[in-house]
């Protein structure tokens, strides 16, 4: 039920969803200052959460700065989370698979690879469950398994965990995979830098610490360019979204108890 909810209720508490509320009132209202006042709250939503500067301030505060990992000698595992990593809506002629808008975690984690800075991958991360989500998105894992080994990780190397639906589960089935097979390593983290500070409260939650190592940033340079703040950025208005949600999912977390 939680999983249900979780994914389903997210949007209304979401500055997109506020919009939506906000102008369906202004519609179905037949009171002229009710409707005047949701068209003003409109504006001042697409404008705050539209706004470059401020969103990116708020990214910057947010999100886990970048992270080094150490080369010695300890065995080091490197756990992605899925989540928008293989684009599941665009059919190929060759039936290739396409990276998506997170495809960055694979990113970091085959840069680890490649340095010798961990041994093994662990992907994280099932299908869901929804009527209204898309079945083939059950493949990501296996996908993104099959991109590393084209991009020269051994399959021996790489492990799969295909039964966690959120951050809860990948926390709690991936921290059984790790204590049964790799007891001895330490655990390097690899999400989006925006949903990490919720997945390390997960694992950590599981009696499993990690090295958090984020990727797909959100956050740029600090500009003060008057383009910037003056006018409403279709870019920052889809960072909001990402962000106001995590924020409430995080905050969702805490009360439930998974963090």
């Amino acid at each position: 039920m939680f999983y249900f909810f979780s994914k389903t209720l997210y949007y209304l508490l979401t500055p997109a969803g506020w919009l939506l509320a906000a102008l369906v009132l202004a519609l179905v209202t037949k009171k002229p200052v009710v409707r005047r006042r949701m068209i003003v709250v409109t504006l001042v939503v697409f404008y705050c959460f539209g706004n470059a500067f401020l969103i990116n301030e708020l990214e910057l505060c947010w999100e886990y700065s970048p992270a080094t990992v150490p080369l010695d000698s300890t065995q080091k595992v490197a756990v992605v989370l899925t989540g928008g990593i293989i684009n599941v809506s665009k059919e190929t002629p060759d039936h290739r698979f396409l990276l998506s808008h997170e495809a960055d975690r694979l990113g970091q984690a085959l840069y680890l690879y490649k340095k010798g800075a961990v041994q093994k991958i662990l992907i994280s991360g099932g299908s869901g469950d929804l009527p209204f989500q898309v079945k083939s998105v059950s493949n990501e894992g296996q996908l993104s398994a099959q991109f590393l080994v084209l991009a020269g990780v051994r399959s021996a190397d790489i492990v799969l965990e295909n039964k966690s639906r959120n951050t809860h589960e990948n926390a709690l089935f991936s921290a059984k995979i790790l204590r049964e097979r790799f007891p001895k390593s330490q655990y390097v983290l690899i999400t989006s830098a925006f949903h990490m500070r919720r997945a390390v409260g997960c694992f950590r939650k599981e009696g499993i610490p990690v090295l958090p190592f984020p990727g797909a940033f959100m956050s740029g340079r600090r500009s003060f360019m008057p383009s910037e703040w003056l006018f409403p950025n279709e870019d920052a208005f889809s960072d909001s979204y990402f962000l106001v949600k995590e924020l409430v999912g995080y905050s969702m977390y805490w009360v439930v108890g998974y963090i």
